[in-house]
Parts: C-alpha cells; structure tokens; sequence
C-alpha cells in the first residue's frame, strides 16, 4: 500500500521535499498544497524589478511541475489537525498518513508604520513590477533602500537591489546626479558570511553606496 504524504506550503522546501520523495520511495502519494499558482525564485524578482524580465515570464507554474506520484493542488490551507493528519482548504479537506507543514512566512508590512502606504517594496512579484515602473522615472536626488527588521529573506537581495540601481543610473547617465543609500539593522550587509560582507562593503565604496549599518528604520 502507498504511503501518502500532504505536504503544505511549494515553496523551497516543499517542493525539494515533493521532488526527493517522488525520486527516493517506489510507492508515493504525495499532495503538495499550496494557496499560489506558481513558483518564483527571489533573485528573479531583482530581474523583473530591472525590467530585465516580465513577471510573467519568471513564474514557473505548479501545475507543470510534474513528478512520479506527485499531485499539486491550488487551495488554501484554512485549519490543521497535526494528530489526525488532516488538512481543512478553501476547497475540501485532505489526509495522509504523514504530515509536512512548510507554509513559510509572510511579508508583515504592517509592522512598520507607513511602509504600506509607501508601496515601494521589490520582495513581492507585484511590489517588484511596481518598482519596475518607478525606477525609469528617478533620474536625480536620493534613493533609499532600506531593511526594516530581522531575520529577513535572502540576505543578499537588498545589497544586490543597491548595485542594480547603481549600474541602471550609470546605463542611463544620471548617476551623478543621484544619491544611494542602504540602511540595515543588522552590523554587515551579510553577517554570517564576513568575507562576502568585505567583499561588498569595497564594492559600495567604489561604486559610493552610503552603507549604514545598525539602523533601526521606525
């Protein structure tokens, strides 16, 4: 008889979780829930904010994703019952006899006022196409690009957001005409790497990125 496993949330780990059981167990039934309709890498979302990339073209369907024994399903998971293994969505319920909960975190926006209305965030597919439309648009004075707490996903992305803007002024020929600056809470653009921290403090005192560590946005 098959195992059957629910696993919630295809992001990273749901979907790496989907893939080595499909690939390691001869009998799987897998069912990977999740509320989106595709998957999304974050540094894609640094293409699409660049216009490098339409959104559209950085989603990678779920319902393309297709492996031995696996079932994805578009629902959102409204209540769990870790004990019996059951799973209440929007569309039904759901039982298996193992239970894999890897639903993420979402973006708390709320958490520091005046960031909401601001809209200007690129960590989102739609908060990136946003900007996409902003950035042409800034051609002098001063843009800020700010880490509003911690822990905070991809470490890098902020520090890359910073070099992208750099490179697109200079494309443009109006860097000089325009200020960058990144706030970060935390010592170092990357504190658990020290020598990639280094290696991007040089790259922002060559590019002049004002790089302001310890800062607690409010």
């Amino acid at each position: 008889m098959a195992t059957s496993v629910l696993v919630l949330g295809a992001g990273f780990g749901g979907m790496e979780l989907a893939t080595v059981l499909s690939d390691e167990l001869d009998e799987a039934e897998v069912t990977l829930i999740d509320k989106g309709d595709s998957f999304v890498f974050g540094y894609s979302k640094l293409d699409v904010m660049f216009g490098r990339e339409p959104a559209a073209a950085v989603k990678l369907p779920y319902a393309e994703f297709t492996k031995p024994g696996v079932t994805p399903l578009r629902e959102e998971v409204t209540q769990i019952d870790p004990e019996a293994k059951r799973v209440v969505t929007d569309s039904g319920e759901h039982e298996g006899d193992h239970l894999v909960v890897a639903l993420g975190a979402d973006y708390d926006f709320d958490a520091t006022p005046g960031l909401a209305e601001v809209d200007s965030e690129f960590y989102s597919v739609a908060g990136a196409e946003k900007m996409a439309a902003a950035i042409p648009e800034f051609s002098q004075g001063r843009a800020v690009i700010g880490v509003c707490g911690a822990p905070f996903k991809c470490p890098p992305a902020p520090s890359e957001a910073a070099l992208l803007l750099n490179d697109d002024l200079i494309s443009r020929g109006v860097r000089d005409d325009c200020e960058i600056t990144f706030l970060m809470p935390l010592p170092s653009p990357v504190p658990p790497s020290p020598e990639t921290s280094e290696a991007l403090l040089a790259e922002f005192a060559d590019r002049d990125i004002h790089f302001v560590p310890g800062a607690r946005i409010a």
